[in-house]
């Protein structure tokens, strides 16, 4: 076929493609619906893309050589054997680490946007995923996932610290399960947005997870996003997550409480009495004994 009639065909294919391309953009950019943080189809696809990087993250696990010959387990056979392969099988050692990543990262967005449908419906939009957070939390993000194809390459021994990743997964656990407390009881109390002037049925909540930990939303968020770095053993972004993060919660947290201390005035004393949630970040540095708490409401 002569050269002419190559590129005439080529132009013929590519056109009807940027076609779609730009009709595409046009909808994205002008259809409320993809345009507007409140729109159906902007949260849909939120949805569909965490959905997919979560059941993704699940599958690495469950397909993987060794998963995949034992057919249906009970949940704690399957944490069992996820310890054993991560402990004593370098073979899976790649899948299970951008496995478990995956999964923390994608839970964790997830159950920020069901905490705030639960709690705070009439707030409900696409900004509660936490997927558009900040320039500087997607940067830490491909921050990390560089740092782990480096390493992974030219310092593979690094990667085989299979303990050191069944510590992530753990406290990323913890990490998620502190935060998600904290909204289910805050409830119509917790925002993502600080408050900067007190609502109606706006009010100051002590009680239960709130007793040991003044921040238990900052507290989980902050050692969830150390944890996702231990999962992958990435000894230079755990120490630029653990100082950006101090740095970023230690700001809002003062911020917060300089309206805090305004809207209820025994805020204060709470304040000299429970820790943070993060070391070093005002009040007491370090959480009160349960046990200490305890004895003092029999006494």
């Amino acid at each position: 076929m002569p050269k002419e009639d190559n590129s005439s065909a080529m132009s013929s294919l590519k056109e009807p493609f940027f076609k779609i391309l730009r009709e595409l953009d046009c909808q994205l950019k002008e259809n409320p619906q993809f345009a507007d943080s409140r729109g159906l189809a902007r949260v849909g696809l939120g949805g569909l893309f965490l959905g997919t990087t979560l059941a993704t993250g699940w599958q690495l696990w469950w397909w993987s050589p060794i998963f995949g010959q034992f057919g249906g387990i009970s949940s704690a056979t399957f944490v069992v054997m996820l310890l054993v392969v991560v402990l004593f099988i370098p073979f899976t050692k790649m899948m299970v680490l951008c496995s478990a990543y995956m999964f923390s990262v994608s839970l964790f967005h997830i159950m920020e946007f069901i905490m705030t449908a639960l709690f705070n419906p009439h707030t409900l939009t696409y900004d509660s995923y936490l997927l558009n957070h900040s320039r500087e939390y997607h940067m830490a993000l491909v921050a990390s996932i560089l740092e782990y194809i480096f390493e992974a390459v030219w310092f593979p021994s690094l990667k085989r610290m299979y303990l050191v990743c069944v510590i992530g997964i753990i406290m990323s656990f913890i990490g998620q399960v502190i935060r998600s407390t904290a909204m289910f009881q805050a409830q119509s109390n917790f925002t993502h947005q600080i408050a900067e002037t007190k609502r109606e049925n706006h009010k100051l909540v002590t009680s239960g997870i709130y007793s040991l930990c003044r921040h238990p939303s900052y507290c989980g968020w902050f050692w969830w996003a150390l944890a996702t770095q231990i999962i992958l053993v990435n000894p230079i972004n755990f120490v630029a997550y653990t100082i950006v993060s101090w740095k970023f919660f230690n700001e809002r947290i003062q911020i917060e409480e300089s309206f805090l201390v305004k809207f209820f005035p025994d805020y204060e004393e709470y304040r000299r009495d429970v820790w943070s949630g993060i070391p070093g970040i005002g009040g007491p540095w370090a959480p009160k004994s349960l046990f200490l708490q305890l004895m003092s409401s029999r006494t």
